[in-house]
């Protein structure tokens, strides 16, 4: 919007009837004087018969600026009456007319205006026309103070407006929040405006200065928040746009971004996958935070004190352990998070607890001394990961291959078994027999030795042990 463009103001004034004098009052161009630019005030008539027209007076609310010597004369000579008068008020002739031009419109020359014409013949008789040149003043842009751009999250963002308001229709200041760009309303408990006018050195009579405060709390919830204030005036209205795009055209100022800052907080702790963890796996150990500014973060071995190296994105660090070692791999490992909010040093730490088992098969062993049969098959021990405030426990594995296994292997003793007693049975059935007395001569075989029973103690479901009683 451009207000640059000059602005003239006319006034048309008719002389009524002395006896034929006649003026004529008109404005022509424009309606609106902007202070800043410039109006014309001109004063017209005409004569008939023996009627001759002497001064012409140019007043302002009764005072007296210029008088002009018209008789007989179409070169009018004007003489200023007011010293004070500046070069803004000039005079320019035409034939029966005079027009008084006043530049760089003031508040101060808002007032009445006269046209006043004195008739030289008839003697003493005169007549005037009056006009009032009102003048316009804009809104200026919007000056902003804004006590930090920085602050702690719960604490208050206090901006100023000031801005001069425009006349003669005085506007309002209306204030717009922001989140990272974006229009939002706060809630009314976190919001509080409040508004005075003031006078700057300066100001004229016109002018309506304003200064409008905003007291905002802050939030985390909230942040990157940006304030603006708008001046609307009905006399000049501004592109509609909800954002502060043009501060001139829209009489607007917007302030810089707040940055909210806090302390690390929330600080979690995952590992994954979130699974019993063996022998040559490979893990991911993950922390987050809630912090601004971003915090560092520092992973440490707790058992022998080693610093390790992560991988850090924002707000996540991520520590990874591959081809876990069940020697130096399990025990505690620390996530520390540490950032720095005003001057002062902010930490928060999380441990994990890792529980790593051994990567071995179950797969079942058998050792035949005589006829003692002993069968082992290795147990899996329960695994449970602890981390404060996340306890993951993972079930005992049960392999259906190790169950089959373990099957065959009692099905095969009790085989043998059986058939050993069978065979003693056949030998003893025949004592008769003249193989009896060979069997007596013979020496002690091991088949010859008394039964002797066996039992199965069952260990859990998938895992056992024989022994002899």
């Amino acid at each position: 919007m451009s207000h640059e463009k000059s602005v003239n103001y006319v006034v048309m004034m008719t002389l009524y009837d002395v006896t034929a004098l006649d003026v004529k009052s008109t404005s022509t161009y424009p309606s609106d004087n902007i202070k800043g630019r410039s109006a014309i005030l001109n004063c017209a008539w005409t004569t008939s018969g023996s009627e001759e027209a002497g001064v012409l007076n140019i007043k302002k609310n009764e005072t007296n600026y210029f008088t002009c010597t018209v008789y007989k004369t179409n070169s009018y000579s004007c003489v200023k009456n007011v010293p004070t008068s500046p070069d803004r008020f000039t005079t320019v002739n035409g034939v029966g007319n005079i027009s008084m031009t006043i530049g760089t419109l003031e508040c101060l020359d808002e007032a009445t205006y006269a046209c006043q014409v004195i008739l030289f013949y008839p003697s003493g008789q005169f007549q005037q026309a009056d006009t009032v040149l009102r003048i316009k003043i804009p809104p200026s842009v919007p000056a902003l103070s804004i006590d930090q751009t920085e602050v702690i999250e719960n604490s208050n963002i206090n901006v100023s407006c000031t801005a001069t308001l425009g006349y003669p229709n005085v506007g309002q200041i209306v204030w717009k929040t922001y989140q990272n760009g974006i229009l939002f309303t706060p809630s009314p408990s976190d919001i509080i405006i409040s508004s005075t006018n003031v006078v700057q050195p300066g100001d004229d009579i016109c002018t309506v200065r304003n200064r409008s405060s905003v007291l905002l709390k802050t939030s985390r919830n909230n942040p990157n928040i940006s304030l603006a204030c708008f001046v609307i005036n009905q006399d000049f209205p501004a592109p509609s746009d909800d954002a502060c795009t043009n501060p001139t055209a829209q009489w607007c100022n917007l302030t810089a971004t707040v940055n909210i800052v806090y302390p690390v907080s929330n600080i979690q702790s995952t590992i994954v996958p979130s699974t019993a963890l063996y022998e040559g796996d490979d893990i991911f150990l993950r922390c987050s935070v809630e912090a601004n500014p971003l915090p560092t973060f520092t992973w440490t071995k707790v058992d022998d004190y080693r610093t390790l190296t992560s991988e850090m994105d924002g707000l996540v660090s991520v520590l990874r352990l591959t081809n876990l070692n069940v020697s130096t791999d399990p025990g505690d490992y620390n996530c520390t998070a540490s950032n720095v909010v005003k001057g002062v040093r902010y930490t928060a730490s999380r441990v994990i607890t890792l529980i790593i088992n051994k990567a071995t098969t179950p797969v079942p062993t058998t050792t035949n001394t005589q006829n003692r049969t002993v069968t082992s098959a290795k147990t899996t021990p329960r695994t449970e990961i602890t981390t404060p405030g996340l306890n993951i426990e993972v079930a005992d594995t049960n392999p259906d291959k190790v169950t089959i296994i373990a099957m065959g292997v009692i099905l095969s003793a009790i085989i043998v078994i059986q058939f050993v007693v069978i065979l003693i049975l056949i030998r003893r059935s025949q004592g008769d027999c003249p193989c009896t007395r060979k069997l007596a001569e013979r020496k002690p075989h091991i088949y010859d030795q008394p039964e002797r029973p066996t039992q199965y103690e069952y260990i859990n479901d998938s895992n056992y042990k024989s022994v002899e009683l």
